[in-house]
């Protein structure tokens, strides 16, 4: 039986030979790899904060996986507005 991971994987989508696209773990002495169909839903860790995260099939598309809080983009100032008034 495979003994438990002491540490959450930090993902990066590599490509075996030609085809054989999987989730290798960054982190130094660990050997685990997952076939990518099999990665969603994991918890793991975000590889820009380095806080816990979930894989969902977003995160699953990029090569170093982030959570939705790192990811860049354009602010909607209607979502804001709606988000402050939520959070009062």
């Amino acid at each position: 039986m495979p003994k438990k991971s002491s540490h959450l994987h930090r993902f990066k989508k590599v490509t075996l030979g030609k085809k054989f696209v999987v989730f290798k773990c960054q982190l130094p002495d660990c050997t685990t790899y997952y076939r990518i169909e099999l990665v969603e839903g994991k918890l793991c860790e975000c590889n820009r904060c380095g806080k816990p995260m979930v894989m969902t099939k977003i995160a699953m598309t990029l090569t170093k996986p982030h959570c939705p809080d790192c990811t860049r983009g354009v602010s909607d100032p209607e979502s804001d507005a709606l988000t402050e008034l939520f959070m009062e």
